[in-house]
């Protein structure tokens, strides 16, 4: 009996802690638990979205909106200004972006928000992380997934990570991580996580943004929250903070804000929609309906 009770011991803790209802002990473990869940979500081929600005500088509030429709495999993305950053309806006409940088905005790279995953997922992204630098460099190769010696797995972190005490958001109950870059901070951009015990699916980040503004670029922490919609994880929400000093002369603060609304994920959409050149033939054709932005009547 006491080896049969032994050999049941060893084949549960063999066992995936989601498939023995056992809470995954270590940091690290709901880390990579994370990385698990989330490249277990398969990638849309399209995803179509509403962006609202709400940021402010030099006590302005920007309220851009746009309709963005978005080809996942390249990040080409087929643009719809609503209004412009004075509140104003936009006077200009949809076009192809293909360059990651949509019109009509500050925020930048705003096609690749919804899906951003700030590097959870294991293969990475032929393009940088939303939030990083144009010069960031790629993680070394040290930095690999892990060797595998014999029959153990030996796991590369790229934070050193620490639990920051079991909590509940928004009604759900949840890890609290905190990560600190063991290297390339500017590629490892993560900085805080709510994990849903349930999923391991990310609720809530804290990511370091970075923002290009020449001599003058500045980095800042931003809190995006998440949901899973349609069975895929997407970041609605982004908030930050910042307050930049340069040289006793140069000050300037405010506040990044901004929401999504109306995802979808489109089967297919036309090609012409994400080629400037085919576009330019295509310009009078009706547009689909993903285009469309569809403002919720008032409650009665």
């Amino acid at each position: 009996m006491r080896w049969a009770a032994m050999l049941a011991a060893f084949a549960a803790l063999a066992l995936p802690a989601q498939a023995t209802g056992a809470v995954v002990a270590t940091p690290e473990g709901i880390y990579q638990s994370v990385r698990d869940a989330v490249d277990g979500i398969s990638s849309p081929p399209y995803i179509a979205f509403t962006l609202q600005d709400a940021s402010s500088r030099k006590y302005a509030l920007e309220q851009d909106r746009v309709r963005i429709l978005v080809r996942v495999s390249d990040g080409n993305a087929f643009v719809v200004p609503i209004r412009t950053m004075d509140g104003n309806p936009a006077p200009r006409t949809p076009r192809v972006v293909t360059g990651g940088l949509v019109p009509g905005t500050p925020i930048y790279r705003a096609g690749d928000f919804p899906l951003a995953d700030f590097g959870l997922r294991r293969k990475a992204s032929s393009r940088r992380g939303i939030f990083e630098a144009d010069t960031t460099p790629e993680p070394s190769q040290s930095a690999a997934p892990g060797q595998t010696i014999a029959t153990v797995q030996a796991v590369n972190v790229a934070y050193r990570i620490v639990n920051l005490g079991d909590t509940t958001l928004d009604g759900h109950d949840v890890y609290h991580l905190g990560l600190t870059p063991l290297y390339d901070a500017g590629h490892h951009v993560l900085r805080e996580m709510w994990i849903d015990k349930a999923t391991f699916l990310p609720r809530k980040y804290v990511a370091e943004r970075f923002v290009d503004a020449g001599a003058f670029a500045f980095r800042y922490l931003v809190t995006v929250d998440t949901a899973v919609i349609d069975g895929r994880l997407v970041n609605t929400d982004a908030v930050g903070y910042f307050n930049v000093n340069r040289a006793l002369v140069v000050h300037y603060s405010g506040e990044g804000k901004w929401s999504i609304s109306g995802v979808s994920f489109p089967a297919s959409l036309p090609d012409w929609l994400f080629d400037p050149q085919t576009y330019g033939v295509h310009r009078n054709d009706p547009l689909p309906p993903e285009a469309t932005v569809i403002v919720p009547s008032p409650a009665p």
